[in-house]
C-alpha cells in the first residue's frame, strides 16, 4: 500500500474498479520502484507471464471470436485503446531480405522519455505472449524478441520467459514471428458474442479516431534508423502528398517538425539511458548522419552532451537503489 500511495495509486477506484483508467506513468514508476525495493529485477517478466485473459476484459472476448492469429492481432491493434490508450501494437510485414522473412509485432508505449519504463515494457511484452498462447491455444514460439534496454534480469531469465533469443538495446520493443503463424486458425469461438462485445465497445467508448499526428508519430517511431525521417519519406509511407500531410497536421494544430523532434528526442534519451551501446552506434541506430549531429541535437534538447545524459541517468539510478 505504501508504494501505491507514493505513486498516487492507493485510491479506492484504482484498487477495486477493474475498468478504471489510471496514470500509466505512475504505474511505470511503481513497477520500477517495486523491482528495486523487493530486489526482483525480473518483476515485469514475472507479472507478465502470470497474466490470464480475464485482465483484458472486453478485448479478450473480441480476440476469442477472431478466426485466425492474424485477425486476432488486427483486433488487438484496433481495440487496444479500450485496455489502455497509451499502448499500441503494430504488425509490420516481412522484410524481403535473407533471414528477415518474419513478421514483426511491435509494441509501443506512450510515456514521457524520462519515465523509467523497463519493467513496464518487460511486463507488457511477456504478457502479450502469455495471453496470446492462452487465447489461441497455440504454443507460440517467437523467432526472437527485441527490447529497447539493457536486461534488468539475467539473459537466461528473459529467454526462458519468452522461449526465444532476446536482443537488447534495440530502437523498439517487438516480437518476431514466422509469417505462416498469422494464417493459423484459432480454436472455435462464438462469433455472436464477439459481435456483441464490439457493439458494446462502440456504444460505451468514443470512437478511436487516429489523427494524422498520431499516424505521423507512429510512422516516425517505426522507421527510426531505417529512414532519415523526412516529411517526404513519411508522407510517402502514409500515401499522402507532403503538402496534404502538412495541411492536415496544420488543421490539428501541430507541425511535422515538432512531432519529429519529440519522437527523436524520446528515442535518443531512451537509447542513451537504457542501453550501453557506444555513442557512435547510438547515433547510427537513430539514423543521425554522424555522431556530431547527434551531439548537437542532444545539446539542444537536454543542455548537455550524450555522455552527460548517461552520467546523470546512472547517478540517479545509483541514488534510487541505495
Amino acid at each position: 500500500m505504501d508504494l501505491r500511495r507514493r505513486h498516487g495509486l492507493a485510491h479506492e477506484e484504482a484498487i477495486h474498479d477493474p475498468e478504471a483508467m489510471v496514470c500509466l506513468e505512475s504505474v511505470a514508476r511503481l513497477l520500477d520502484d517495486a523491482a528495486d525495493e523487493f530486489a526482483r529485477p525480473d518483476l515485469g517478466l514475472r507479472l507478465g507471464s502470470s497474466q490470464n485473459p480475464g485482465m483484458l476484459g472486453l478485448l479478450a472476448v473480441v480476440i476469442q471470436g477472431s478466426d485466425s492469429v492474424g485477425s486476432a492481432l488486427a483486433d488487438i491493434s484496433r481495440y487496444l485503446f479500450v485496455h489502455s490508450p497509451s499502448y499500441q501494437i503494430v504488425v509490420e510485414t516481412p522484410l524481403p531480405a535473407p533471414n528477415m522473412g518474419w513478421v514483426t509485432v511491435r509494441f509501443d508505449v506512450d510515456v514521457d522519455a524520462q519515465v523509467p519504463f523497463r519493467q513496464l515494457v518487460d511486463g507488457c511484452l511477456s504478457s502479450m505472449l502469455t495471453l496470446a498462447r492462452s487465447l489461441t491455444g497455440i504454443p507460440i514460439t517467437p523467432h526472437s524478441v527485441s527490447l529497447p534496454h539493457t536486461p534488468a534480469a539475467s539473459r537466461r531469465t528473459y529467454e526462458t520467459v519468452f522461449g526465444a533469443p532476446v536482443v537488447f538495446e534495440q530502437p523498439r520493443a517487438a516480437v518476431h514471428l514466422a509469417p505462416d503463424l498469422l494464417a493459423t486458425p484459432l480454436k472455435p469461438a462464438r462469433p455472436e458474442i464477439r459481435r456483441a462485445a464490439i457493439a458494446y465497445i462502440a456504444e460505451r467508448y468514443p470512437p478511436s479516431t487516429i489523427t494524422t499526428a498520431t499516424r505521423v508519430r507512429n510512422a516516425l517511431g517505426g522507421t527510426i534508423g531505417a529512414t532519415r525521417g523526412t516529411k517526404t519519406e513519411i508522407a510517402d509511407l502514409l500515401q499522402l502528398h507532403p503538402r496534404t500531410l502538412q495541411r492536415r497536421l496544420s488543421s490539428e494544430g501541430v507541425t511535422f517538425e515538432s512531432i519529429r523532434e519529440d519522437v527523436y528526442r524520446t528515442a535518443t534519451w531512451r537509447l542513451l539511458t537504457l542501453s550501453t551501446l557506444p555513442l557512435s552506434q547510438v547515433a547510427h541506430t537513430l539514423g543521425f548522419s554522424e555522431q556530431s549531429a547527434m551531439n548537437r541535437s542532444v545539446r539542444r534538447w537536454f543542455d548537455t552532451t550524450p555522455a552527460g545524459v548517461r552520467t546523470t541517468a546512472a547517478s540517479r539510478s545509483a541514488c534510487d537503489t541505495r
